[in-house]
């Protein structure tokens, strides 16, 4: 079965990197906890229920939406599905980071 999303590969450092500072910051329980509840975002990405902001200006044909001071910026493949392509705090430097990844 395929997973109902996926996930580029400066996605899955963001959410490694999201992973150990949680885990340094606050313990191993809220790490799991956080984690768990972005996967649970995610799968509410792909069933189009999230507040979704256009952010063709910067990169064409993403979205992005806000989870706790996260924003997750993706946007949708042709079978249908998100592709996360960025998992960035709020207080970063949005615009640069997503000019970064799509070099």
């Amino acid at each position: 079965m395929k997973q109902s999303f996926r996930f580029t590969r400066a996605a899955l450092n963001d959410l490694r990197d999201i992973a150990k500072y949680t885990c340094k910051t606050w313990g191993q329980e809220q790490e799991a906890s956080y984690i768990k509840g972005l996967f649970a975002f995610f799968e509410s990405i792909a069933r189009n229920e999230t507040l979704n902001r256009d952010m063709s200006v910067l990169v064409p044909g993403c979205f992005s939406c806000k989870i706790s001071h996260h924003l997750i910026v993706f946007h949708w493949l042709d079978d249908g599905r998100p592709e996360i392509i960025r998992i960035l705090h709020e207080k970063m430097d949005i615009p640069q980071r997503l000019l970064d990844v799509m070099r």
